[in-house]
């Protein structure tokens, strides 16, 4: 039984936008996520996320606001370096999981622009690196089985910052369920932590 997951990310200028797709079951089971508001917190420091669900074809859940402050994120960061401290070779783990997954589509169009000539130049030179590297990587952990649709359009009149991202993969539910049975095998320690870290991340997901 495959899982698809279908990511569509859209930035202009201060509005941002990402709606993340999961189907199975041939596409009878569909399950919606939807962020569209993702910013800056002026009054205080810290990352605001506005997210809806939807499954299937039922109508939006109530828009749910959530922000994340700096001590929090570094809390989380560093609770992620502690679950793969315990695991022995996670590394290989997510490794071979990765090599499991398959991208059927990679779409990625910017239009970038600072007003000036020069650092717009600059700007769209660094936005090919950025993008090339980004297809090196998903290239090397995972089987691209499509030709990535990369474009930068320069705008050297005014400045604009606009990006659109869609991704398309597919795995086998088995293949993460096997991933998740080995970080159970090579866990070290207390198993209680890993469940307290478990019931954190499911507590916080979206």
């Amino acid at each position: 039984m495959k899982l698809s997951i279908t990511i569509l990310f859209q930035h202009a200028q201060d509005n941002d936008e990402c709606r993340i797709i999961f189907k199975t079951f041939f596409g009878l089971i569909r399950y919606t996520i939807l962020i569209p508001l993702i910013k800056v917190d002026e009054s205080s420091p810290g990352i605001v996320f506005l997210h809806k669900e939807k499954l299937n074809h039922r109508s939006e859940s109530p828009a749910k606001r959530k922000k994340y402050d700096p001590r929090e994120i570094i809390h989380s960061f560093k609770e992620t370096r502690d679950f793969a401290r315990h695991v022995i070779h996670l590394h290989v783990i997510i490794r071979k999981f990765m090599a499991r997954v398959s991208v059927t589509k990679l779409e990625w169009s910017t239009n970038i622009g600072t007003g000036d000539a020069a650092q717009t130049g600059i700007a769209v030179g660094i936005g090919w690196t950025l993008k090339y590297g980004v297809v090196a990587l998903v290239s090397k952990f995972m089987k691209l089985k499509t030709k990535p649709l990369l474009s930068i359009t320069p705008s050297f009149q005014k400045a604009v910052s606009e990006t659109k991202i869609t991704c398309m993969i597919h795995f086998r539910i088995g293949y993460a369920m096997l991933a998740g049975i080995r970080i159970l095998k090579y866990w070290r320690g207390n198993r209680l932590k890993l469940k307290s870290f478990v019931s954190r991340q499911a507590n916080e997901s979206y």
